[in-house]
């Protein structure tokens, strides 16, 4: 969804040079939504995002969830 907000595109490109010159993550609240600038050195282009990295305690499955889920709440009573 795109919308019209608040700020120039002059603004904008002010912010985002002040972000690179830092190497700072700019945050910007309009109203209730917030914009997120994030220069290139903060650009993680072709790595997977946090929640996509499998990590050795996921789970494999959903019943493989629920089995650990129901051990850890016998165990606690």
């Amino acid at each position: 969804m795109s919308r019209v907000l608040a700020v120039s595109q002059r603004q904008a490109q002010t912010l985002m040079r002040a972000a690179e010159a830092e190497e700072a993550i700019v945050e910007v609240l309009f109203g209730n939504t917030t914009i997120r600038l994030i220069p290139k050195c903060h650009a993680s282009v072709g790595k997977p995002a946090l929640d996509e990295i499998p990590s050795n305690d996921a789970f494999s499955s959903l019943d493989d969830y629920k089995a650990w889920r129901k051990k850890s709440r016998d165990h606690r009573d």
